[in-house]
């Protein structure tokens, strides 16, 4: 006999989420793809399709079409319904992502519940609100404030932000072992068979000069880690290295 499927139901607020997130979407795709061909058009210079496709753009999508598949893969279980937005809106990683895993743990409500996925929408629309508050007021005094950005002071500073950002940024990841109602004990466990990978293969290709080539596979080893760590995780939590446990009991 076959198993019957069992039918899932989406409360009011996912259907609509869903829905419209769909549509929004469509809409921002649609707008991003026609509008380079509309300002290419009106100044008459529109490349070739030799000059577009050519080893170079293989290259690059070879990085960012694996990154993107596996950034849809391992996002959309943590945002729910707020990954439409974050996903129009982009910045997912550094800001989007943090501020959702952050509102549904102030909140104390899991991922991809009902309740989970309006808290999650509140603070990536938050985010979103904000970053363009921000950018619309620096547009506006860019005159003002693009002396700034030419002291010396500040330019040193500027090549501490990025390193400064993936900082806290990994420090946070690694801090967050809460989700929702549960708390994950040893965790972090679950990423050491994926850290010795890349490290191996890091050190291999630099032995045989292949960094280049290792450069143009950023990708394709981001997507091959997934379920590496997914794999690896569930049979250390299988083996109680790994403990899911509630929260009352941390």
């Amino acid at each position: 006999m076959s198993k019957k499927n069992t039918p899932v139901t989406l409360d009011p607020f996912q259907s609509w989420t869903h829905r419209w997130g769909r549509i929004g979407t469509l809409i921002a795709l649609v707008y991003m793809i026609s509008l380079p061909f509309i300002v290419l058009n009106y100044f008459d210079c529109m490349p070739s399709l030799g000059s577009v496709f050519n080893v170079a753009t293989f290259g690059i999508l070879a990085i960012y079409i694996p990154v993107g598949i596996s950034e849809a893969l391992s996002y959309t279980p943590l945002m729910g319904a707020s990954s439409y937005l974050g996903f129009i809106t982009g910045n997912i990683m550094n800001l989007k992502l943090p501020c959702a895993v952050n509102a549904l743990k102030i909140a104390g409500k899991e991922a991809n519940t009902p309740e989970g996925d309006v808290v999650a929408s509140i603070g990536v629309a938050a985010s979103s609100i904000m970053t363009v508050v921000i950018l619309t007021i620096a547009a506006l005094m860019v005159s003002v404030i693009s002396p700034i950005f030419e002291l010396p002071a500040v330019q040193t500073m500027s090549s501490y932000l990025l390193p400064a950002l993936f900082g806290s940024m990994t420090l946070g990841l690694f801090a967050s072992t809460s989700a929702g109602s549960k708390v994950v004990v040893g965790g972090l466990k679950g990423v050491i068979p994926v850290l010795v990978i890349v490290s191996l293969v890091c050190v291999a290709a630099r032995v045989f000069g292949m960094g280049n080539i290792m450069l143009g596979m950023v990708g394709f080893l981001i997507l091959a880690m997934l379920p590496v760590g997914i794999i690896t995780s569930r049979i250390l939590w299988k083996k109680g290295i790994i403990k899911v446990i509630d929260k009352e009991q941390a």
